[in-house]
């Protein structure tokens, strides 16, 4: 059994099909002076053969996901970037350089920019830009490789990665499910095979070598293994769990527009995270009843210039009117220094987690800020449009953004710009400052919501990427959970609203509780979360939310916490809470 990441729900059984997409060899060789701006046009020329392969490409996204054709775009404009293309060319001239061993060099120099990104999210396309610079180099040296349409029945695609081209050329009825070496929950391939409903588990190092082409294999893309050559009675297990999430699935989504309300009649209302106003299409299918996180940077990573007022406003309003009159909360940008290169003019910074980012990025390009702002509040017109400020550690920094908002305000009064003059705002609480003074902050804001992804992280001092100390990261440390309650507590004193938009909000073991804390009005997530979720909500009631949650508290460390939550929502829900992973565990073991 091979352990890897889950990207898409599901079982997938049959026989391996193995795709060779291992690296290419590249060798650096010296250029003749005579020579080099020969070399120059021939990586340019590469350049405009992969511009023109991505375009074919994007041509047929529209069969698979809006979503997908926001990414392709995104591919299009790393290839026109300054950082990729004249770094390269200015390795060809001044080191006279192969356009080989160039591309991959300044490869390198990008990978190490990803590399610094504290957003996981950003962080996992680090994948998705090598892609390019290989297609790129397959178009230098005239690298072929076999065609994904060539496959002619029924197969498990396993691969070390999957270009854009790849993952549409997969003949969707014949493709099972797949598995790659590469890749992230956020990468390209997870985004494709969920939209397609295709099982597949990415990031499982070293799995090509393991698996030969017709090996009987099983994608367990609900718990995130890959088991090669299974014995008879893992396969009846894994043919017997395949056909139970089908009906499991399809029942989720009965009475899926009902309000999440529990049996003795709390509320939360479920929301969406999105990223692209492409995925609004597929909100309403899984019952989000709003969008509680709208990432803003994926406007500015898909843009070669910074995005301007007009075309902020004309994305905001579109998202507005197309959910009105449910709510959708717009987070100014969180995005720091090292993050978009060609943004802002700034050197590198050592420790990016702890530097230039969210609302500190925002005050110190007041201009910037500036034309977001006018983008929100033209477009609230339209719906219940909110304004939420990323990365908050000090008070002062919310009262310095309120009085741009206010002039701003002003300003549209003097000039008759309509807006809705009641706008809410809201602060983000993934600091351990504004968590210990969260009481202040909400003296400043309409709202608070909780970005557990860097709350614990900085809470426990772990990065979750970094392998060294991933097994650290542990959300449901008394810790973090502890500091969950204090800032509960301090948002029913102010009487003001509490969401959660980090995982821990759409993770169905931590549902109850987060109902358990009291005074939660939003829970904001991953829209294929929601119907699990909004199930567990609709079949509890707040005592027993109270009484888990008090319980929870009551205990001493992130083992005993899971080890109580895990018995006591599988005791509740046995359908949704399986535990297939220490069964499958205990078969191979009895046939090693």
């Amino acid at each position: 059994m091979y352990k890897g990441i889950a990207i898409s729900k599901g079982i997938a059984i049959g026989q391996a099909y193995i795709l060779d997409r291992t690296k290419f060899c590249i060798l650096q060789q010296k250029l003749n002076p005579d020579t080099v701006e020969a070399e120059v046009n021939r990586f340019r020329s590469a350049i405009e053969k992969t511009k023109l392969q991505m375009q074919e490409t994007k041509k047929r996204t529209t069969e698979v996901a809006d979503k997908y054709a926001i990414i392709l775009d995104t591919y299009t404009l790393l290839l026109e970037d300054d950082i990729l293309v004249n770094d390269t060319i200015e390795k060809i001239r001044n080191e006279r350089m192969n356009a080989e061993w160039a591309v991959t060099e300044t490869l390198e120099k990008f990978t190490h920019l990803f590399n610094n990104i504290n957003d996981e999210y950003l962080k996992g396309k680090k994948d998705d830009l090598e892609l390019v610079v290989h297609g790129i180099i397959r178009n230098l040296i005239g690298h072929s490789q076999e065609s994904l349409s060539e496959i002619q029945k029924p197969v498990v695609l396993i691969t070390h990665t999957l270009s854009p081209s790849d993952t549409l050329l997969i003949p969707r009825n014949l493709v099972l499910g797949l598995a790659t070496e590469a890749g992230g929950k956020t990468s390209h391939v997870g985004i494709f095979a969920s939209a397609l409903g295709i099982p597949g588990v990415v990031g499982v190092k070293g799995l090509s070598s393991q698996v030969n082409s017709g090996d009987p294999v099983v994608i367990d893309g609900i718990d995130g293994h890959v088991i090669v050559n299974p014995s008879k009675k893992l396969l009846e297990h894994y043919e017997s769990k395949r056909t139970s999430y089908k009906i499991y699935e399809e029942k989720l989504l009965d009475n899926i527009d009902r309000p999440a309300e529990t049996v003795d009649g709390f509320q939360v209302r479920l929301l969406a995270n999105i990223e692209s106003a492409h995925e609004i299409k597929t909100l309403r299918k899984f019952g989000a009843e709003g969008v509680g996180l709208y990432r803003t940077e994926f406007l500015y990573m898909s843009s070669q210039n910074i995005p301007s007022e007009g075309e902020l406003y004309e994305n905001f309003k579109k998202i507005a009117q197309e959910l009105a009159p449910l709510p959708v909360v717009i987070r100014t940008l969180d995005i720091g220094m090292d993050k978009q290169l060609h943004m802002f003019s700034q050197d590198d910074e050592d420790n990016p987690a702890l530097g230039l980012r969210g609302i500190r990025m925002s005050l110190a390009y007041p201009d910037q800020f500036i034309v977001q702002l006018k983008a929100i509040l033209k477009a609230s017109l339209y719906g219940d449009v909110k304004i939420l400020y990323p990365m908050v550690c000090d008070v002062a920094e919310v009262v310095q953004a309120n009085e741009t908002l206010e002039k701003i305000k002003e300003e549209f009064r003097l000039e008759q710009i309509p807006f809705n003059e009641d706008i809410e705002v809201g602060a983000m609480i993934e600091t351990p400052s504004s968590a210990i003074c969260a009481d202040l902050l909400l003296k400043e804001v309409d709202f608070i919501s909780i970005g557990t992804n860097d709350l614990i992280q900085y809470l426990l001092a772990v990065d979750r990427i970094n392998e060294n100390v991933a097994h650290l990261y542990k959300p449901f440390h008394p810790a973090v959970l502890k500091t969950l309650k204090r800032v509960f507590e301090a948002a029913k004193a102010a009487g003001k609203k509490v969401s959660i938009c980090g995982e821990l909000g759409g993770d169905p073991m931590a549902t109850l509780f987060l109902l358990g804390l009291g005074n939660l009005t939003d829970l904001s997530m991953d829209p294929h979360s929601i119907p699990k979720v909004k199930k567990i909500i609709c079949q509890s009631s707040m005592e027993e939310a109270k009484q888990i949650a008090d319980h929870v508290l009551s205990l001493g460390s992130a083992d005993e916490i899971n080890n109580f939550l895990g018995e006591e929502m599988w005791k509740r829900f046995p359908s949704d809470f399986t535990r297939d992973a220490k069964f499958a565990e205990n078969i191979i073991s009895e046939n090693e």
